[in-house]
């Protein structure tokens, strides 16, 4: 779980930290999403590495569960690197441990780490692009050490409250859509010549 900034606005861009937010609830939401990773990853990413995916959360907590199910549909459509599932969840127990790999994933990927955040409720059901590691557990105040090149994360304003399952739709689709996107154009583009 990570803290967000207490901003309500559902404007794309923040230039100073380069951070996107995206409402979920608009209907070309997934469209929106998909452009500005897009955008986003250019400027992280400008010599073009493979992506991996650091899914991190709770398989167990509501709201929390966003990393690992995002985890779990990636590795379903068959992509490659990805670390976190509903089965094998990184969590404050596990990321620890799994540190030197996600290091090692780090050198060779362009890691993007996936995790839901806490924030209030004009901010809930907000996705958030961010340029930069993400910090688990920070709202939450605990010690876990930073992860990926950007992440992206899923604000819920409780994680425990049935209600958060409500939004786990609302945010699946425009990650997968946007990440299962990127994928096929790395595929189309780097597909072998017939003759």
């Amino acid at each position: 779980v990570t803290g967000v900034q207490t901003c309500a606005l559902p404007i794309w861009i923040f230039p100073m930290y380069s951070s996107m937010w995206i409402n979920s609830a608009q209907p070309d939401a997934a469209d929106i999403f998909s452009r500005n990773l897009r955008y986003l990853l250019n400027r992280v990413n400008p010599r073009g590495k493979p992506l991996a995916f650091a899914c991190i959360g709770s398989a167990n907590v509501p709201g929390d569960s966003l990393g690992p199910l995002m985890g779990t549909i990636l590795i379903r459509h068959g992509l490659p690197n990805v670390y976190g599932t509903m089965e094998w969840p990184l969590n404050a127990l596990t990321l620890p441990h799994n540190m030197p790999l996600l290091k090692t994933v780090e050198k060779k990927y362009c890691l993007i780490a996936i995790d839901a955040a806490i924030g209030n409720p004009a901010q809930s059901g907000h996705l958030t692009l961010t340029e930069g590691a993400l910090f688990p557990g920070s709202a939450l105040r605990r010690q876990l050490p930073p992860v990926g090149h950007l992440h992206i994360t899923g604000v819920f304003d409780n994680l425990t409250h049935p209600s958060a399952r409500t939004l786990l739709p609302a945010f699946c689709y425009p990650l997968t859509y946007a990440i299962l996107s990127l994928q096929n154009e790395a595929a189309i583009s780097h597909r072998p010549a017939l003759f």
